[in-house]
């Protein structure tokens, strides 16, 4: 078996160094300069010039990872490379794509007897290093034919159907789950008046717990290597935390914190009052804030098991595919989230009033508060509401 990379972007470049050191790999790259670079990191990286010489240059069954950005990019490759690949040969899209997309894409490659694994691919730039999380859907027995082969650079691989978009949904949630966890983190350094000291003050307290995992590990080091106040507030941010906001409202499930994440990024780009709002916090407790995190952090997880349950997936297989290598990894995946929420609800109410008596956004942890309010209410405010409607003649009022 031979195995490839065409795409050698941070991911696909840590990835091409992680596979060499059990498996000769053949790489290609659009800019030269990338593979040109990765061939002199060892004897068994073969570069090319381009995607039919690297394919000629693989002995048949050849394997194919795609490590493109998601789309145009990745569609352009695999329809190029169908021309020259045989029925023994397998495509492993780690576009980071939209599960539909790759649905679309596994039965375009199955028509021309092509095997193709969508993957979901999770770690970080380092994670690829040392060994990334994969998920991986697609049909059973072409994942058994590469498992060993998958196992051989990946610290935890994980087949989650015989769907195409499978593997690249669970990591489409997995990066709601981060848009929510991230934004949570946002919250609790902006109640800490940005001052990067105090946010390793409560960073220290987090230590240890059941959240503490690679995203809190990574806010230390960056607290420790940047200066955030020079950093531009305008967010970029990619599709998929979006497509998780997109079937919560297709399936009725409620994603308050991925919502909430997605859009403070979305209104970063607005055109922002000269007039400010925010007057310094002299309330900062480093509990309370430790207390938001814990609560932040399980409340998207929840919201992220709950859009996994649109589909036929193990819940077990779900956990297993978030809770190693992952962005998102910490203790917390798969345990009893209620219970965090139950045992920080109290310091998180303080919490947000103390945002509010300032004039700071803390977006996805009051969303998590409403939300859990609104969930532990005896009688909501949807009876006057439904009443309203009713008197407008666009419902009919149901008795409790």
């Amino acid at each position: 078996m031979s195995c490839g990379i065409i795409g050698l972007g941070k991911m696909g470049y840590n990835l091409a160094l992680n596979i060499q050191k059990n498996n000769d790999i053949h790489v290609y790259n659009r800019s030269p300069k990338r593979v040109q670079e990765l061939v002199k990191q060892s004897p068994g990286i073969h570069g090319h010039e381009s995607i039919c010489e690297m394919l000629s240059a693989m002995e048949s069954p050849r394997t194919v990872i795609t490590m493109l950005p998601h789309g145009e990019a990745t569609d352009a490759a695999i329809q190029h490379m169908v021309k020259t690949l045989n029925p023994a040969d397998t495509i492993i899209d780690c576009s980071n794509e939209h599960y539909r997309t790759s649905r679309n894409r596994g039965a375009y490659c199955g028509s021309r007897q092509i095997n193709y694994l969508g993957a979901g691919v999770s770690g970080g730039a380092m994670g690829a290093l040392n060994g990334p999380s994969v998920m991986i859907g697609g049909n059973r027995l072409t994942f058994e034919n590469n498992k060993n082969f998958l196992e051989s650079f990946c610290k935890n691989v994980t087949y989650m159907g015989p769907g195409y978009g499978d593997g690249h949904y669970t990591k489409m949630v997995h990066n709601g789950i981060e848009y929510g966890m991230l934004q949570g983190m946002a919250d609790v350094f902006t109640y800490c008046n940005q001052d990067q000291r105090l946010m390793m003050d409560v960073l220290d307290g987090v230590m240890g717990t059941e959240i503490d995992g690679y995203i809190t590990n990574c806010a230390y080091e960056v607290l420790n290597r940047y200066e955030i106040y020079k950093i531009s507030d305008v967010a970029e941010m990619n599709s998929t935390g979006l497509w998780c906001s997109q079937v919560g409202l297709e399936y009725a499930i409620p994603t308050p914190v991925i919502n909430s994440a997605v859009n403070a990024r979305i209104t970063s780009r607005y055109v922002k009052s000269i007039e400010t709002a925010q007057k310094p916090n002299i309330f900062i407790d480093c509990v309370l804030a430790k207390s938001a995190l814990r609560f932040v952090f399980a409340q998207s997880i929840l919201e992220g098991y709950e859009l996994m349950s649109t589909r036929d997936f193990d819940k077990k297989d779900v956990t297993k595919a978030w809770s190693t290598a992952t962005i998102i990894e910490c203790p917390l995946i798969g345990e009893d989230c209620y219970q965090v929420m139950r045992e920080t609800v109290d310091d998180v109410r303080v919490f947000v009033m103390h945002c509010a008596r300032c004039g700071i956004p803390c977006p996805a942890i009051a969303a998590a508060l409403n939300h859990y309010d609104f969930t532990h209410q005896r009688r909501t405010s949807m009876n006057f509401l439904m009443a309203q409607r009713n008197h407008f003649g666009q419902h009919k009022i149901l008795e409790a």
